[in-house]
């Protein structure tokens, strides 16, 4: 069944038709050549996969070599004028959208009870990288004004294991600027890091019906209404102080749960002391503490670390790291096609191993995803059953999770989870 799923879902996604009818509508081909929109998606999710391609002319190459026959091979330069059309990034930006859309499916390991009143929980994060120095006018750098770079903002769904959103804006930008709508997180659940941290925003999504955690900075300072040490008992001695008057001296308790008032806004503040580092570290959240302890909101709040590992496996695995172009066209369209390769890659090892070392899977797409892939192009449909059952005999024995050490138990998904169920 899982055969027979795939192979349908991905005549679906990758339809000659459909997506010669998107090129037309974004204005990105008008007229079919032998560089046809089909074997440019396929071909291009192929070359990035690989994690070895470095350069426009590698992407040229693995197009050639996906080619049928020589008479179907095009030379460097008008393989380059194709991507270097201001559509191609809207194309690429369009398909990334229908994965999102198509692609993605909810598979993780069961969910703790706590979890179940919320539809999503969502991880947002930036990531940013140098682009060509000839695209500094475009995208500047917030360090250098000689330099150009991007950030990318992501939104993270942690039940899909997928992106759901991202936008690709110049260095400077503002993260803040990139957050989910409040009215779109009723019910969903959103982690954050520090750079997040915006009162008027989380009390627009409070009154919207959602949740959030976010690391707090350590200029964090508002007035205390209440607070309980780690194991839920009251301290009334330190209600009406302000956060940063309770120093290490004045209360000794590792854990220290605050709920706190800015302005009308009454919210959590998480406070832990780690002593190796000798500092403080603050969480933010409206979650009710009946429901949720201290230590609940810190276990949660590592789950987002699921974005940061998704922007290594893009840069490392992707070549999310930009091309030697100062076209802007080819700079953000190859960021996008990077996009559409991890979700791609996540999505079909996912389906054919749902306990899959994500990782591992991104290590070898030559022997399991590039023969798909191949079968796609040729519209061998009769024959791509083969490389999809090769790819499952060969994920579900090649591509296992690792048993995590006892130090390291609690860190993934799993011990996360096990942690919030105990």
């Amino acid at each position: 069944m899982t055969i027979i799923s795939t192979k349908l879902q991905l005549m679906q996604f990758f339809s000659h038709t459909f997506l010669e009818k998107t090129a037309r509508r974004c204005g990105f081909m008008e007229r079919l050549r032998n560089i046809g929109p089909q074997s440019l998606v396929l071909s291009l999710i192929a070359a990035l996969s690989k994690g070895n391609c470095t350069s426009i002319a590698d992407l040229h190459w693995q197009f050639n070599g996906m080619c049928l026959s020589e008479k179907h091979t095009v030379a460097y330069k008008p393989f380059h004028n194709q991507l270097r059309k201001s559509a191609f990034a809207d194309f690429m930006k369009t398909r990334v959208t229908f994965a999102m859309a198509q692609l993605i499916e909810k598979a993780l390991p069961p969910l703790p009870k706590k979890f179940g009143q919320f539809d999503d929980i969502l991880l947002q994060d930036g990531s940013s990288f140098n682009v060509h120095p000839e695209l500094a006018g475009v995208f500047p750098c917030r360090f250098s004004p000689l330099k150009a770079a991007v950030e990318c903002h992501m939104t993270l769904s942690l039940f899909s294991q997928s992106p759901i959103a991202m936008t690709v804006t110049a260095d400077t930008a503002s993260e803040r600027a990139y957050l989910p709508a409040p009215h779109t997180l009723r019910n969903k659940l959103l982690l954050a890091d520090a750079g997040y941290v915006d009162f008027g925003y989380f009390e627009q999504l409070s009154l919207s019906g959602g949740a959030f955690i976010v690391r707090g900075s350590q200029s964090l300072n508002p007035l205390i209404v209440s607070a309980r040490n780690g194991q839920g008992r009251q301290l009334p001695t330190l209600a009406g102080k302000k956060l940063r008057e309770i120093s290490r001296k004045k209360n000794r308790a590792e854990v220290l749960d605050f709920t706190c008032r800015r302005g009308r806004f009454e919210f959590r503040v998480i406070r832990r002391w780690f002593a190796q580092e000798k500092r403080f570290c603050f969480w933010l959240t409206n979650l009710p503490p009946s429901h949720f302890t201290a230590d609940d909101i810190m276990a949660v709040y590592r789950c987002r670390w699921q974005v940061e590992l998704l922007f290594k496996e893009l840069k490392s695995h992707t070549h999310w790291t930009g091309f030697a172009t100062g076209q802007k066209a080819i700079a953000e369209g190859l960021i996008w096609a990077s996009l559409l390769a991890l979700i791609v890659r996540r999505s079909l090892a996912r389906r054919f191993f749902p306990s899959v070392s994500f990782l591992k899977a991104a290590k070898n797409v030559d022997v399991w995803l590039l023969p798909i892939l191949g079968a796609i192009i040729h519209h061998a449909w009769s024959e791509i059953e083969h490389p999809l059952d090769w790819a499952l005999k060969y994920l579900s024995k090649n591509a296992l999770k690792l048993p995590q050490g006892k130090s390291n138990k609690n860190n993934g998904l799993e011990g996360i989870f096990e942690r919030l169920n105990a």
